[in-house]
């Protein structure tokens, strides 16, 4: 999805556009830059020792709500990537 102006909905920590399929997210996660910024939210890979990786999900805090964060192990990688488009659509 592009917006106005030709910035993609999803971007990684380089500002390079991301295709919003859970294929395209999970690449850029696990090989490509580790992070995700969409709108609002974020998903990035956290390293919490030599073999075990999380992937974290959070949503920027605003009037109406304080920062929220949740972790998933990287095998239910599909569970944080429906999070984070749920979170990045509610804006």
């Amino acid at each position: 999805m592009v917006k106005e102006g030709g910035v993609g909905e999803y971007i990684n920590k380089n500002g390079l556009a991301v295709g919003s399929s859970s294929r395209e997210l999970f690449e850029e996660v696990m090989r490509g830059t580790g992070f995700v910024m969409g709108p609002n939210s974020s998903l990035y890979i956290e390293n919490a020792g030599l073999h075990d990786k999380f992937i974290v999900v959070s949503r920027g805090a605003d009037s109406n709500r304080l920062l929220e964060t949740e972790k998933f192990p990287a095998n239910q990688f599909q569970k944080a990537v429906d999070l984070f488009t749920g979170w990045s659509d509610k804006d």
